[in-house]
């Protein structure tokens, strides 16, 4: 297995912990794209697919730490040559978080730990992924840290709260005053409509917008010439015709209930 090598991936094995009996096998291969990112060079990056859940970004950092100076390493659900999502803030986040096997990319501080990381695929022994200085928490300590962590600190809470009005009314003032200046006449004497109405400060609803824009629409089709030509017209009368038969049988047909409906039923 050590030797195998498929699609351009090569393998080596890792274990949870010292004492665990059975061997986790990560391929890897020098990660190469069209899209060039900076944060992930592709003379220094190295992919690495089939990453098991439990794996962590301190546990790879450690154990490729052997081979050079790891920068960062990033986690995705599927291979991207972009960066992962940024939470901005710690209690409501807006980006799932990555269940399952994953893929990784490790990168290194220049070329040479990049090659020492290539020739993996030649090692015997299996990488440790857990240790007694770096513990990956599993099982009920990782439910426990879990199930606190969905505790929030309230203090923290209210300052991630009034962080994010204070974003948001910075960022609504900001286009407000950016709509009030292209309000304003330029040199030529023109002005910029906006969504706003004439008075400034407030917005125009969807429901009066939707309004303003069908009647714009019944102005326009007043406008259009109908039944200009003379075929036009021939073809409005027979649609007419046909309008006024297909009325006139169904009158009939109700005038015919109407008399049933009438009759004297003594029994």
């Amino acid at each position: 297995m050590a030797d195998s090598c498929f699609s351009g991936f090569k393998a080596f094995p890792v274990k949870f912990s010292i004492e665990s009996t059975a061997q986790h096998w990560l391929f890897y291969k020098e990660h190469s794209v069209r899209e060039k990112n900076a944060d992930k060079p592709p003379d220094q990056t190295l992919f690495i697919i089939n990453v098991p859940p439990y794996c962590t970004e301190e546990s790879f950092k450690r154990i490729f730490s052997e081979y050079g100076k790891v920068i960062s390493v990033f986690f995705h659900q599927k291979p991207s040559a972009g960066l992962p999502p940024i939470e901005e803030s710690q209690f409501f986040p807006r980006h799932p978080l990555i269940k399952g096997f994953k893929v990784a990319y490790v990168v290194f501080e220049n070329i040479k730990g990049l090659q020492k990381a290539l020739k993996l695929h030649t090692r015997i022994e299996p990488l440790i992924l857990s240790t007694d200085e770096t513990p990956i928490i599993c099982g009920l300590q990782k439910w426990c840290k879990e199930y606190n962590e969905r505790i929030p600190d309230v203090s923290l809470l209210k300052k991630d709260i009034d962080n994010f009005m204070e974003k948001y009314d910075n960022e609504e003032s900001e286009n407000a005053q950016k709509e009030k200046e292209t309000m304003e006449e330029d040199d030529e004497g023109w002005v910029t409509i906006t969504k706003r109405g004439r008075k400034p400060g407030f917005a125009r609803k969807e429901s009066v917008e939707k309004k303003i824009l069908g009647k714009e629409r019944q102005r326009r089709s007043k406008k259009e010439l109908q039944n200009f030509y003379r075929f036009q017209i021939r073809e409005s009368k027979m649609k007419h015709l046909v309008t006024l038969r297909k009325k006139f049988e169904e009158d009939k047909k109700k005038l015919v209930k109407l008399k049933e409906s009438r009759k004297f039923r003594p029994f």
